[in-house]
């Protein structure tokens, strides 16, 4: 009897722990399932990894990136013990989880699923990939020294905007250090964040703002604009520095007017390189001032012949020679000062 009641006991055990193993399945499910509320909102750890970033547009003000966004909040009904086969859970598709959206995106972001499960101590991490179009507001004044801040504004959307409350997490954040993660003009710098609030929430409801920093590598500019340029206005120097017995005023003027000719072509040709702002740039003071020394060159030429026709050809000499001088200096100088305005105002 003994032995045969042991077995019975046995069968009815596991008959009873089969009928209520669903039940609790159930009942964990539904309480997974269960979203927060307004009077208990859900605390939740935002953080971005960017992955790639892909295109920034001057013109349109925007830029695109890929990445994987990271949201973490704490279930305390899910902690467990870990072992060696299993240290986190596994959560059902019903499981809730935020919803989310990017404030200034351009258009629809892409987003896809890639993990949701729980840690041992209750965190639940739920992550997702996404490739979004954003916009954003260029400072070019620096322009090609000039470094960018590009926003990634993020809120919950929807029912949960109300029933959340977000803060940003830079454990979950970062920069990857690989080639293709930044553009052949742009390299990423660091990754900051910063928190805010929806504008027109009933709640106040908050956000969590990302700003990528990104430097313009300026050195495709410096050699196919600046040095050519500034080598321009070098040249119609030269006729200052040569014997005037060679190289007669009506050839120096030839020279300077010819130089003045090529400086108005190369603007036309560099527009198209250059970013269109209301407001003037580095670049574009560049260009004026060197449009400017020219300008003086050409009236230099033009005083020293009337001083060689009406007054004495020593003078003429005298005022050749001082422009010789006195323009690189002082061309020099106004792109000394140019060069620090621009850094500072930037």
């Amino acid at each position: 009897m003994p032995l045969r009641f042991k077995r019975h006991f046995t069968v009815l055990s596991l008959l009873v722990a089969l009928a209520l193993y669903p039940g609790k399945t159930d009942a964990l499910a539904s309480a997974l399932a269960a979203p927060p509320t307004q009077a208990r909102p859900a605390l939740i750890g935002v953080g971005v990894v960017i992955r790639n970033l892909t295109a920034i547009d001057e013109v349109k003000e925007s830029w695109q990136v890929a990445g994987l966004l990271t949201a973490k909040w704490t279930v305390g009904s899910l902690q467990h013990r870990s072992s060696r086969d299993r240290v986190y859970r596994d959560l059902p598709a019903e499981t809730w989880k935020p919803r989310f959206e990017f404030t200034n995106e351009v258009t629809p972001t892409s987003f896809r699923f890639v993990d949701l499960y729980a840690e041992p101590d209750g965190t639940v991490v739920y992550t997702q990939t996404f490739s979004a179009t954003l916009s954003t507001s260029l400072d070019l004044r620096r322009f090609p020294f000039d470094s960018q801040l590009l926003p990634l504004v993020i809120q919950a959307s929807g029912e949960d905007l109300d029933r959340t409350i977000l803060r940003p997490d830079l454990r979950d954040s970062g920069l990857p250090n690989r080639g293709y993660a930044g553009l052949a003009q742009w390299v990423p710098l660091s990754l900051t964040d910063r928190m805010g609030t929806v504008a027109g929430s009933a709640r106040r409801a908050n956000d969590v703002q990302f700003d990528l920093k990104v430097q313009r590598r300026p050195k495709s500019y410096v050699f196919k604009f600046i040095i050519p340029l500034l080598l321009l206005v070098f040249i119609s120097w030269i006729t200052f520095w040569l014997s005037h017995e060679e190289f007669k005023t009506k050839d120096q003027l030839q020279s300077a007017i010819s130089t003045l000719l090529i400086i108005v072509a190369f603007n036309i040709t560099a527009t198209s390189l250059l970013p269109r702002t209301e407001y003037m740039t580095y670049i574009d003071a560049l260009l004026f001032t060197c449009f400017i020394f020219v300008i003086i060159s050409i009236a230099a030429i033009v005083a020293t012949h009337l001083l060689q026709i009406h007054h004495s050809e020593q003078r003429a000499l005298l005022v050749r020679r001082l422009a010789g001088i006195a323009l690189p200096v002082s061309f020099l100088i106004a792109q000394v000062v140019l060069f620090f305005a621009f850094k500072i105002a930037g």
